[in-house]
């Protein structure tokens, strides 16, 4: 016999006032306004026999909730006799999810609302044998109509961390136990960086959000119920921050988002960008140095060599101060909030959550390297901006002020204010400090939903979420840089480190570029100059240039900002050799515009390109540094010169400062797939190549054996790092010759002109047996305490030989030969006496054999014996065996729908 435990059922009582015991009652059920199921005639004390419960056929009872339910009744004398006139019919009562918000506003500057939800009944989940019920949820599932082939703005829900597991990433579960309180979902307008809303083309501008629950076993009336679609309107907000930008150019000249032009000739570090919003903390620093000496000079103009950008916990930097290591890496990603892409060798972008930006175009000249950064605003700034950038409401007046919304006196007290003490320098934070920076506040992961209706649909990744407030199609035409290097950083504290590195950064030398001139040489003239002289000549290079005749009619874009700044540079150094600075700042600024200005993409005429697209066939970075041709918008290098502005002499190797330079030229074999070769030059081009030299050493470093050289293709990440595979070196030989393998590495741009070679070492091991150790200075490896190293392999104390159990590690007393293990075999009395004797190598042999012999016999005639009995009794117990019958079994599904036993 099969039990089923009793399960909770869903009934809908028909209420009336009641004539009496006489008479018989017959309840008719309308579902949606049709009469569906009419009851048989029972008097009133079988009245529950005229409930409306779930039944696969329709004419006995509802079928799917989410529906209308009405109920009435007639009286008849005798069940088969004529009825009665019909009552009035009840009220329609809605059984189901429904959906409270059908219609939601959103602002486009403050992107966030909810979608509520209520049921107006519960549902069913199993009773247990002690009487309660368990625990048990009803999944909703989302899905929002989008076109996933075009980048579109959308509609994001809130991460559905009970159906991450399920694979869904939009959704929410009902729990059974708080069915009756309104339920919120978070959703999120996404939206495109064009100043233009980007809506969907449904007929009122709307994005439409589906909501269907999930196939809930043992349950097919809560299954698949389609819920009331939701309505989604996005409002426009306040524009002021289209065509805004806040910036830092060359030496440097300061411009607020509101158009305030001030100087900042000072050397220190600055807060450019701050956002008021403390719970969403952004922030951009800079630090200026002497841009370079000119002697007899006193005025010294200071240029921006580093820009630090951070999101929450998450720092991003770009560093290239002189007689620093140049970086442009993530410091911290713990959050992995901020998205840094490279447009070009020389150029990059670092996005916020929120959709706004840094540009940061390196400039190198003659003595001078320096980083022109622009921030360009979102929606989300609006009035909510401070830092030399000044605030973000279109009224000058106010851009020079502190935290406190205090207004400051000049500019001198303005650069103070927002100027950095060292330890405030996110660049100078150690991780424990960067881990401390306050975080990200937002509670809500939002997710892309699937496109489509969600039966037959393939869910979207469940990795397609974030913090983001523009979609990442945006930006996914330049390439992301990589973020592996930072991650390695978070996870050190999990691996065993080497006791010493083989050099330490401190003590690490980080050359000049000047010792290998790797660009394009912008020398100052031999002249004096009058401020009639400078201004004269920035007009004829400005207006004479391929960018400004293209650029200078865009809406936003300020030539005369840059010409006057152009003019002040040359009075200051006596040179033009910032002059293509400014040019350069000019096209950063044209293709801003040109990428957010929908009007600028329209065609202006029927088979003619936009004006977007007639400028960047024309405009290319540098102008092709005069190495090149401009064709649509691309330079076609000369020979002998790369990099997308041709800007470097192919014949001359990129300068390498060295590998792994975090790890201190060390790699567990463990996380080692590749290293990072880290200098300046290295070009975005097919023929850049890492040449890897592989040889073993013993554990002072003298090599030991044959050295293989292997030539790979290198990814570039940036033009201070290249990323070199170490497939080769990874090849494991049968048996190593030596303790740990050395590779010694250089980077070649052409394919034929290499770097000047730096070592790595790895351990060749799996295990973590290997470390350093400082020798008078010169660091070695060793083999670590409790671990030997045998024929080319590690293993620790105790392990024991995979041939004989006899022989095992002990480092007590051999860390290259195996030990035996002491007490191991088996010995008589006799041999214990004969050992002590000091027996001859053939009697001690002869005896362990034949003893080993005699055991094995009578384990065999032990096991034989054994056998037959167990036989004996099997057959002897079958014969009384009798058939039992079943014990009851129990089944029961997730939530009940009868009651049957």
């Amino acid at each position: 016999m099969e039990a089923i435990i009793p399960k909770q059922e869903l009934h809908f009582v028909c209420q009336f006032p009641p004539k009496g015991n006489v008479y018989y009652y017959q309840v008719i059920w309308y579902i949606e306004d049709e009469p569906v199921v009419i009851k048989d005639p029972v008097k009133m004390d079988a009245i529950q026999q005229t409930n409306l419960g779930y039944n696969q056929d329709p004419s006995k009872g509802y079928t799917k909730l989410g529906i209308n339910v009405k109920c009435a009744v007639r009286l008849k004398v005798v069940p088969e006799g004529p009825p009665g006139p019909l009552s009035i019919l009840s009220e329609n009562f809605f059984a189901g999810i429904q959906v409270t918000s059908t219609k939601v506003n959103i602002r486009r500057d403050q992107p966030n609302e909810n979608i509520t939800i209520k049921l107006t009944v519960p549902f069913g989940c199993p009773i247990l044998p002690d009487g309660s019920v368990e625990p048990c949820g009803l999944d909703v599932e989302m899905n929002v109509p989008r076109d996933p082939e075009k980048c579109k703005s959308e509609i994001k829900a809130a991460k559905a961390i009970d159906l991450i597991g399920q694979g869904k990433n939009c959704g929410f579960r009902i729990s059974n136990t708080n069915w009756q309180e309104s339920i919120s979902l978070p959703i999120a307008f996404i939206d495109k960086p064009e100043y233009k809303l980007d809506l969907p083309d449904s007929p009122d501008g709307a994005f439409r959000i589906g909501m269907i629950t999930g196939q809930k076993e043992g349950s097919p009336a809560w299954s698949g119920i389609e819920l009331h679609d939701v309505y989604v309107h996005i409002q426009d907000s306040s524009d002021i921050w289209q065509g805004k930008k806040c910036a830092a150019l060359n030496d440097p000249h300061m411009y607020t988002f509101d158009g305030r032009g001030f100087e900042n000739q000072n050397k220190g570090r600055f807060v450019l960008y701050w956002g008021k919003n403390r719970n969403f903390p952004m922030e951009v620093q800079i630090e200026t140095t002497e841009c370079n000496s000119w002697p007899g000079r006193t005025n010294q103009p200071y240029c921006v060599c580093a820009v630090v950008v951070r999101a929450g916990a998450d720092v991003f930097l770009i560093d290239r101060c002189r007689h620093r290591r140049i970086q442009i890496t993530y410091l911290s990603c713990k959050e992995n909030l901020l998205d840094a892409r490279k447009e070009s060798e020389m150029e990059y972008k670092v996005y916020f959550p929120s959709g706004t930006y840094v540009h940061a175009m390196l400039e190198d000249y003659t003595g001078v390297r320096t980083i022109n950064v622009h921030v360009y605003p979102s929606k989300s700034d609006n009035d909510q901006t401070l830092g030399l950038c000044g605030t973000l409401n279109e009224n000058r007046a106010d851009d020079f002020m502190d935290r406190d919304g205090n207004l400051l006196r000049g500019e001198r007290e303005f650069n103070t204010y927002w100027s950095l003490r060292d330890e405030e320098f996110l660049a100078n934070m150690n991780d424990d400090e960067l881990n401390a920076l306050p975080r990200w506040k937002n509670d809500v992961v939002y997710c892309t939903c699937p496109h489509q209706h969600v039966f037959g649909d393939k869910p979207e990744a469940i990795g397609q979420c974030s913090e983001d407030t523009i979609v990442r199609c945006a930006k996914e035409e330049n390439q992301q840089l990589n973020k592996n290097k930072c991650r390695i950083r978070s996870k050190r504290s999990t691996r065993r480190p080497f006791s010493h590195k083989m050099f330490e950064i401190h003590n690490h030398y980080f050359g000049e570029m000047e010792e290998v001139q790797l660009f394009r040489n912008k020398r100052a003239t031999d002249e004096n100059w009058t401020e009639e002289k400078a201004r004269a000549y920035c007009n004829t290079f400005m207006k004479n240039s391929q960018t400004f005749k293209a650029c200078d009619q865009v809406p936003s874009v300020n030539s005369v900002f840059l010409i006057e700044n152009c003019v002040l540079d040359i009075l200051m150094t006596n040179s033009t050799i910032w002059a293509a600075g400014g040019r350069e700042a000019l096209r950063t600024s044209c293709m801003k515009e040109l990428s957010q200005n929908t009007t600028l993409k329209e065609d202006e005429e029927e088979g003619k390109p936009s004006i977007a697209e007639q400028i960047r066939e024309v405009v290319c970075i540098n102008e092709c540094s005069g190495h090149g041709t401009c064709l649509n918008g691309t330079c076609d290098c000369d020979e002998g010169y790369g990099a997308k502005d041709c800007s470097m002499d192919l014949n001359k190797p990129p300068f390498v400062y060295g590998v792994n330079i975090d790890e201190g030229g060390l790699c567990d074999r463990r996380h080692c797939q590749k290293a990072v070769v880290e200098g300046f030059g290295f070009l975005d081009m097919e023929t850049l190549k890492c040449s890897l030299s592989i040889f073993q050493v013993t554990e002072n470093k003298t090599k030991v054996g044959e050295t293989k050289t292997y030539i790979v293709p290198g990814e570039h990440d940036s033009i201070a790092e290249v990323i070199c595979p170490l497939g080769p070196a990874r090849r494991r030989r049968s048996v190593p010759e030596g303790f740990v393998q050395g590779i010694t590495m250089s980077v070649s741009n052409n394919g034929q002109n290499y770097s000047t070679e730096h070592t790595l070492y790895i351990d060749i091991l799996d295990g973590d047996c290997q470390d350093t150790v400082n020798v008078s200075g010169d660091i070695q490896f060793t083999l670590r305490k409790g671990y030997c190293y045998i024929n080319g392999k590690c293993y620790g104390d105790g392990q024991l030989h995979g041939e004989d159990e006899c022989m095992n590690c002990n480092s007590s007393k051999s860390t290259g030969n195996w030990s035996k293990v002491e007490g191991c075999g088996v010995t008589t009395n006799e041999e214990n006496k004969e050992i002590e004797g000091k027996p001859s190598p053939e009697e001690d042999i002869s005896t362990t054999t034949i003893v080993a012999i005699v055991i094995v016999c009578i384990l065999v005639i032990a096991a034989l014996v054994i056998a037959v009995i167990l036989f004996r009794k099997k057959k002897k117990k079958s014969g009384r065996l009798s058939l039992k019958p079943e014990r009851e079994k129990v089944v029961y599904s997730e939530v009940a729908t009868t009651e049957n036993i």
